[in-house]
């Protein structure tokens, strides 16, 4: 029996120093995401969650399930336990969201880029198969009309475009979507006794509706929308304002 790689886990700075762990979005990798903004995290101890799937250094996903308890197991066996932020961009919010649910591991501190917590029902299956598509295309050099990308993305948004991680595989991204489009809310997350921060863009239809639901279960959340900003525009186009952001809600 063929054994299946452990997550891969990147790691920066001092352990000694505040911790925040970062989960990536859907079809791109740790370091496409965040490593315009490591650079002004040098006081934290900064630990990138490579998903499965979404890296050379990993095999293809079969279970996000399986990698919220994975990342657990690392904050434990690692980090005593604790974690200082935990900070989730799109599928990575989501994960985030399911990590503080569970009450494993203790996080002071929850930042959530464009969570997507909407169930898509009858719609998953169509959904998995147009993103599967677009990715097809994309890596093609294919171009996706822009009425599509405009819509589903906000307005003259290539941000997913230019963070895609090429080597994605259609058995990753629909394993990806079982998890995202069908995901349900712990009760359990009532619980959860740390702070939470939710940022999405104007333009962003499901992270709206998704922010709206959480507050049902953390009626204390802080929702900040970005003015003009599509699905992962603030965080790759306006890297230098998102860290300044991001360290003002670590230090408050």
């Amino acid at each position: 029996m063929e054994m299946r790689a452990a997550m891969n886990f990147l790691c920066f700075g001092n352990k000694d120093n505040k911790s925040i762990l970062f989960i990536h979005g859907m079809a791109s990798t740790a370091m496409l995401c965040y490593e315009p903004i490591l650079g002004q995290l040098s006081d934290y101890y900064v630990i990138l969650a490579e998903v499965d799937g979404h890296s050379e250094r990993t095999d293809e996903l079969v279970s996000l399930g399986k990698n919220c308890e994975e990342i657990e197991n690392y904050i434990i066996n690692n980090l005593s336990g604790n974690v200082y932020c935990l900070s989730g961009f799109s599928m990575g919010a989501t994960m985030a969201v399911e990590i503080i649910g569970r009450g494993n591991v203790n996080v002071a501190k929850t930042h959530l880029d464009a969570a997507f917590l909407v169930k898509m029902g009858l719609l998953t299956k169509p959904y998995e198969y147009i993103f599967c598509k677009a990715i097809k295309r994309i890596q093609k050099g294919k171009k996706i009309p822009k009425f599509m990308m405009d819509a589903v993305m906000g307005k003259d948004n290539n941000s997913i475009i230019e963070m895609l991680y090429p080597d994605i595989t259609s058995g990753t991204i629909k394993n990806a979507c079982e998890f995202v489009y069908k995901y349900s809310i712990s009760e359990k997350l009532k619980s959860y006794k740390g702070t939470v921060l939710f940022w999405r863009g104007s333009e962003e239809q499901y992270p709206r509706k998704s922010a709206a639901l959480l507050k049902k279960y953390l009626p204390d959340l802080i929702e900040v929308e970005i003015e003009n900003m599509g699905h992962g525009q603030y965080l790759h186009e306006h890297s230098d304002e998102y860290v300044r952001k991001l360290i003002e809600y670590l230090q408050n």
